[in-house]
């Protein structure tokens, strides 16, 4: 066993979003070549606790089951793309997900559980930590797309890997489910309604 361990806790969308996602990196990957994120399933980062020991971490997140399942499943929605910058003139572009008043009180929940202060954003990263140049010509395919994809997470995802071997791979360790009675509002025929509006999706570059 690992002296100490780094965790990742993650919301993983369903599989035709990871395949939306995937198809970005490929297409952004011809213009600019390889990058970092471009062989990463598509997810929403919530937490990094880094060197963590790793008895004491299992058993912790072990002992939050009971407090995960009291959230309900909650409705996202991939609504368009955005970019942050980095230090040294780097940049990331990512997947938007819709802000709504729903979705804000869930993760203002799921932040209270985890004892989260920090603001936090939810987004999909696309193209991670790449020069400037690379993004001057990436963005102008990524800044007037309108992929809309609506999807449902029932699931925190976390994965742990080894804080001081560089070449470590994140290993899954857990999955905790959303159980609690989904509030009244979101009905299949908001999802098919949703998926019907957005012809422009399936345009890449």
């Amino acid at each position: 066993m690992s002296m100490y361990e780094d965790y990742l806790m993650l919301l993983s969308p369903p599989e035709n979003v990871k395949h939306e996602i995937a198809r970005y990196k490929k297409a952004s990957a011809r213009l600019i070549g390889e990058y970092k994120s471009m062989n990463s399933p598509a997810h929403i980062s919530v937490q990094h606790l880094e060197r963590q020991k790793p008895f004491m971490a299992d058993k912790n997140l072990e002992l939050m089951e009971q407090d995960f399942a009291t959230l309900p499943p909650v409705l996202l929605h991939v609504d368009g793309f955005g970019h942050f910058p980095h230090l040294h003139s780097r940049m990331t572009i990512y997947a938007n997900i819709r802000t709504t008043p729903a979705s804000d009180e869930w993760f203002k929940q799921l932040k209270k559980k985890l004892r989260i202060k920090k603001n936090l954003t939810p987004h999909i990263t696309v193209v991670r930590d790449v020069p400037e140049k690379d993004f001057s010509t990436l963005w102008p395919h990524f800044r007037h797309k309108k992929l809309i994809e609506p999807f449902w997470v029932n699931t925190l995802t976390v994965v742990k890997r080894d804080t001081f071997d560089a070449y470590a791979k994140w290993e899954h360790f857990k999955n905790f489910e959303f159980k609690h009675k989904v509030g009244a509002g979101h009905t299949i025929d908001e999802l098919e309604l949703l998926k019907a509006g957005d012809p422009d999706q399936i345009d890449l570059f």
